[in-house]
């Protein structure tokens, strides 16, 4: 495949033997004389290997390397234990991200993870490792799958899709567009039946990006398991060099360094396991007084669409008493405004609606709710008509505000009607 031959060649340029190897114009031929290339000239790593500390593992299929951790109950990743993971706060996670499917065990849970040889996608990447984390018990594992040779994926898939028939949820990170569909192609390519058809997926990236974007900005799962999980992996091998780093492997080079990404792997296992322990706290648990108001606006712009809504105001009070700063406090004030409205605590609606209407940016839930109020609150058409009529006074000088004044004109003419008959 054109991905296997450009990284192949990348790797010992000067050797022209290989360059017309690479080089033939029958991609079918070109791909077999290329797994026979690497397959001659790969190291197989021995069961006794002090790089890899796995085990052989043989299938009808053939035969691949597992790698097996066990992290105990007192085992802290950063400054989270992975055990005292809740299916109850999960499912409450789960339904606040409009994700489908339920988890009656923490048991049926599997968190997933690839590597691969690029991230070109098309049918010749290969995951050669899979990272796999589920509790048994009082402990959490993980489970990889390695590769030591191209013609090992058959063994791995089939071993692989055989234990995730016990699992009824699978989480990821950025799985949804990336490791599932994946997985599955290859599934598909070795003839085997996905086992991701009868599982519920939790792509955590989503819901991370609604709770910690606005705080944190980059929601990398290396940056979230800093500032969240805290937990530093020390020296790491940067993601991009993953792939190069497996094709040097087959050809019996860098086993040192396939070791590095073996551990890159499975910190990324454990990291999303104790950061799905933290998202989960977070629509959980009570917000405690330092909060930073960021996160307290995230989590209200969550809950305010959720039949919880009502919670959504004290987290905006918070944010916006935290010191939350425009353009995020022009957006809090305005939604807390119509949520205060919605509750009947339309003195406390009509004070945010006044105090943005002095604004230097002009906010439409401000004009339209003390529009709102003063007509059938307080009963008195003719302030709610001036308001509008600033409102569109205001307008004027704006470009882009077709709708607003749409908006508002249709609301003018119907006071004009009301204040003709007060």
């Amino acid at each position: 495949m054109p991905d296997f031959s450009k990284a192949l060649r990348q790797l010992r340029p000067g050797e022209s033997a290989q360059r017309r190897l690479f080089q033939s114009e029958n991609p079918v031929s070109s791909l077999v004389k290329q797994l026979a290339f690497m397959k001659g000239n790969s190291l197989r790593r021995s069961v006794g290997d002090t790089f890899f500390a796995g085990t052989e593992e043989v299938t009808p299929l053939g035969r691949h390397l597992v790698i097996r951790n066990v992290y105990g109950d007192d085992h802290y990743h950063g400054n989270v234990r992975p055990t005292r993971f809740s299916c109850a706060d999960l499912q409450r996670f789960m339904a606040l991200m409009k994700t489908k499917g339920s988890v009656a065990s923490r048991d049926a849970i599997v968190f997933l993870d690839t590597e691969t040889t690029g991230l070109q996608g098309g049918t010749g990447m290969v995951p050669f490792l899979v990272g796999l984390g589920y509790f048994e018990g009082d402990e959490f594992h993980s489970l990889q799958y390695f590769i030591r040779d191209f013609d090992e994926e058959p063994s791995m898939l089939l071993a692989l899709s055989d234990l995730l028939q016990r699992f009824k949820l699978v989480v990821t990170y950025n799985g949804a567009t990336f490791d599932l569909p994946l997985l599955e192609t290859r599934f598909t390519m070795a003839r085997l039946n996905s086992p991701f058809a009868e599982m519920a997926h939790l792509d955590l990236l989503p819901g991370a990006r609604r709770l910690w974007r606005h705080g944190y900005g980059s929601c990398r799962l290396a940056a979230l398991e800093s500032r969240i999980v805290a937990f530093s992996r020390g020296p790491d091998i940067p993601g991009a060099m993953i792939p190069r780093s497996y094709f040097e492997f087959l050809q019996g080079r860098g086993a040192v360094v396939m070791g590095s990404v073996l551990k890159h792997n499975v910190d990324d296992i454990v990291s999303l396991a104790a950061l799905t322990v933290c998202a989960c706290d977070r629509v959980t648990r009570e917000p405690a007084a330092l909060d930073s108001p960021l996160d307290l606006y995230s989590l209200a712009r969550i809950m305010e669409n959720t039949a919880d809504w009502q919670r959504a105001i004290d987290f905006y009070e918070r944010a916006i008493g935290g010191g939350l700063e425009d353009p995020l406090l022009l957006k809090a004030r305005e939604d807390l405004a119509v949520l205060s409205r919605r509750t009947g605590n339309h003195s406390r609606s009509l004070a945010l609606c006044e105090a943005l209407m002095t604004h230097a940016t002009f906010t439409m839930v401000a004009y339209e709710g003390a529009a709102i109020h003063h007509e059938r609150i307080a009963s008195n058409p003719i302030r709610a008509l001036e308001i509008v009529e600033e409102g569109l006074a205001r307008l004027a000088g704006l470009t882009e505000t077709k709708r607003w004044h749409t908006s508002l004109s249709a609301r003018r003419e119907r006071l004009r009607q009301k204040a003709i008959q007060f």
